[in-house]
């Protein structure tokens, strides 16, 4: 600590000492060092993707059920002649998932040769019909067209525009959330409104829907606007098991399931 003294009186001053100077030779060296070791790394590894010890032997794909391990080894674009070390993994992974059967891919390596892929698929859960007919998967995403043959135990989604299919392709599912969400209720065990007793749901703009049991057709009228979905279905579900247990379902003709607040409206034949 100082003591200066001015005309104006005397004032104190602390300054800190410095602490001890690191030598720019021992910077020097220390440089020098990290340079080198950078340099043998990046050879080693440089000599390592050009080896014979690393180059692919086997690709071990797992995960598939409707893609076959040819497609997946095709996508992926690996061959025997591929280093290990030098394969790009998230390019690998990218070219896989280009695949519309494809949800998610995992890609690693097992030293010293061998290429571990694991795929997980979308699950294919309905029909969309829009000109032509197209698989969805259980997040809303089309999957291929396709005809009707192999897939007719899945419930047709109709009512859709043709920017509603674009936005499905492109994994935007809001144009169907709602079919989707009943769907997955439907799936959930045994049913009287089981996703094998549903043949078709019409679904509207303002998020309304008409679902049509399979061995009847009789349309069940969802509101869109009301009452939660799930608080409508099982509402169908207990309707639909006291018609079925009435003997009443054979003359049904429509159920609206909004008629009014905790009232549900069946209209019967004669």
């Amino acid at each position: 600590m100082r003591i200066r003294t001015t005309s104006r009186g005397s004032y104190y001053s602390s300054q800190k000492k410095s602490g001890p100077s690191v030598p720019w030779n021992l910077l020097l060296e220390m440089l020098v060092l990290v340079s080198l070791v950078s340099f043998s790394l990046f050879i080693c590894w440089h000599l390592a993707s050009k080896s014979e010890l690393f180059r692919v032997s086997s690709v071990q794909i797992v995960g598939c059920r409707h893609l076959t391990q040819r497609d997946v080894l095709r996508l992926s674009r690996v061959t025997v002649q591929d280093n290990l070390l030098s394969l790009d993994l998230r390019s690998i992974a990218k070219n896989i998932e280009t695949d519309p059967w494809v949800r998610t891919v995992e890609v690693r390596r097992r030293l010293p040769d061998q290429l571990m892929i694991r795929v997980q698929e979308r699950i294919p859960v309905a029909l969309l019909k829009a000109r032509r007919l197209y698989l969805v998967g259980d997040r809303g995403r089309i999957i291929e067209a396709v005809s009707r043959g192999n897939y007719r135990s899945f419930p047709i989604i109709t009512g859709l525009r043709p920017e509603d299919i674009k936005d499905l392709k492109q994994g935007n599912p809001q144009s169907i959330q709602r079919a989707l969400q009943l769907i997955s209720m439907a799936s959930k065990g045994t049913r009287t409104l089981g996703i094998n007793n549903i043949s078709q749901i019409s679904v509207a703009r303002d998020g309304s829907m008409l679902v049509y049991t399979a061995d009847r057709r009789i349309p069940f009228c969802f509101d869109g606007t009301g009452k939660r979905l799930d608080i409508q279905f099982h509402r169908a579900e207990e309707i639909l098991y006291q018609l079925y247990r009435s003997g009443m379902y054979k003359r049904v003709n429509r159920v609206k399931l909004d008629y009014a607040p905790g009232c549900a409206w069946a209209s019967l034949s004669r």
